[in-house]
């Protein structure tokens, strides 16, 4: 019998154990690991951006690690291009590829036609990137990008938010280079058979998505551990070669690419502040403690290494990223996947990994289960996720607002709706009546709004 062929992904947030059965996986099927991982395609980094050790990487094959210098831009157009014939190589040849990462619209790149290429454009010998700086586009600022965007693709300029910057210069880009908007090519691809709003159809037939969950507190403790871990292994002195190697002497120079790395931006003050000298001088302090960083009280003693207490501030902050993080990796999967109306989604089991010791028969059991009734078309017992429509599925989320209230832009209609009905666009609402009323009583209630506010955003306890 002919067994199908499935492309296996892996989906999950930071730290449910993805590099974990996608090893197991491999070697169970034969198949070889595709990373879909933005930061961990650059080189340098590995403890950073916990990438799978080299003795996980000998275990099975690896794809798209170290693929990139942090002087190299790589983007999700990158690594469609370097995955694709990958996967269809493996196909090809009988061998499951397994797609594994946290960078969503990575995975999204390769299983729905859902990026405009823009063929290079020549301007007197030169190529685009210096065709547009030619035309004066580095100097422009965003919001005189933004406007220029509107005036040769108003589509392109209702759908990208004015602020994101990226964005717009690509949108300019595909106009530029191939003469075509932007808002064409999506409705070319919206228009093909199974395409949506989010654009084309999906590229196989045969793929199996094992979302990786895990319960949000579990989690949050298992990732305050992994950052504590990472000092163990060499964090401080990773990041040290890294920063030096790149000379940079400001904060405001991490803007892009690896620069921009949950695991390395956070400890840029401390980098900016103390050099090797004396890390090594913490490095000391850190093995006669069992790389225990001290407490707020213990930090109050004497005698202890300079500069402890921002290394113990910028593990916090990676620690407070990491769980946004996972939490925006989770609501991506939960839009994008489950709850997308009229796109193809193949198929999603959810896969339990809060108790590590369960994890033979709730993880890997489930997930060679699953992927052993696909290939032999067989019925599984395990029964898949059931889709559910997204509360802003009917709306138009290719349209632009601004509020002048809160003085800040929305696009579509459901952010735009929540925003109108948000406590915080209420009292600033309410206070812009007082403030017509009574200018005096407005000013106190300005103050009591900001000091809402700031309580509203710090993290819960």
């Amino acid at each position: 019998m002919i067994r199908k062929v499935p492309l296996i992904v892996i989906l999950g947030s930071t730290g449910t154990g993805k590099t974990k059965l996608s090893l197991e996986l491999a070697q169970r099927f034969g198949g070889e690991i595709i990373s879909a991982d933005s930061m961990q395609v650059y080189t340098h980094l590995d403890i950073a951006t916990a990438k799978a050790t080299k003795e996980e990487q000998s275990r099975a094959r690896h794809h798209l690690l170290d693929v990139a210098t942090p002087a190299e831009p790589f983007t999700v157009t990158h690594f469609r291009n370097a995955a694709l014939p990958i996967v269809e190589r493996l196909l090809s040849q009988a061998s499951p590829p397994i797609v594994v990462g946290g960078t969503n619209y990575y995975i999204e790149s390769l299983l729905w036609d859902v990026l405009v290429d823009s063929e290079e454009k020549q301007s007197e010998g030169k190529p685009l990137e210096e065709y547009l700086k030619a035309s004066d586009m580095d100097d422009m600022t965003t919001q005189d990008l933004h406007h220029h965007l509107t005036k040769i693709d108003a589509g392109s300029a209702n759908r990208i938010h004015p602020n994101n910057r990226r964005k717009i210069i690509r949108a300019i880009e595909v106009y530029q280079s191939t003469g075509q908007t932007l808002t064409q090519k999506l409705e070319e691809q919206r228009a093909q058979p199974g395409g949506n709003r989010l654009g084309g159809p999906l590229r196989y037939p045969h793929i199996i998505l094992l979302w990786l969950r895990c319960q949000q507190e579990v989690l949050n403790a298992r990732l305050d551990s992994r950052v504590d871990g990472m000092l163990s292994q060499g964090l401080l002195r990773e990041l040290r070669q890294f920063h030096n190697a790149h000379q940079v002497t400001t904060i405001k120079a991490f803007t892009s690419g690896v620069l921009q790395t949950i695991g390395y931006k956070e400890f840029v003050p401390y980098l900016l502040k103390y050099d090797q000298q004396q890390d090594e001088q913490i490095e000391e302090y850190l093995q006669s403690h069992n790389y225990k960083l001290p407490s707020e009280e213990e930090l109050k003693e004497e005698g202890l290494p300079e500069g402890l207490d921002l290394l113990r501030s910028c593990c916090e902050e990676l620690k407070l990223v990491t769980r946004r993080y996972s939490k925006k990796q989770l609501k991506w999967i939960n839009n994008r996947f489950l709850a997308s109306k009229d796109r193809q989604v193949p198929d999603l089991f959810e896969l339990d990994t809060s108790d590590v010791a369960a994890w033979k028969e709730e993880v890997y059991q489930r997930a060679e289960t699953i992927i052993e009734t696909y290939r032999n078309e067989e019925i599984c017992e395990i029964k898949p996720m059931s889709k559910r429509e997204h509360p802003g599925a009917d709306l138009d989320e290719e349209t632009s607002h601004f509020c002048g209230i809160c003085e800040r832009h929305f696009i579509g209609e459901f952010q735009w709706g929540l925003h109108l009905k948000s406590n915080k666009h209420k009292r600033r609402k309410e206070g812009q009546r007082k403030k017509e009323r009574d200018p005096l009583q407005a000013k106190k209630q300005k103050g009591e709004e900001e000091e809402k506010e700031e309580e509203e955003a710090q993290p819960s306890q």
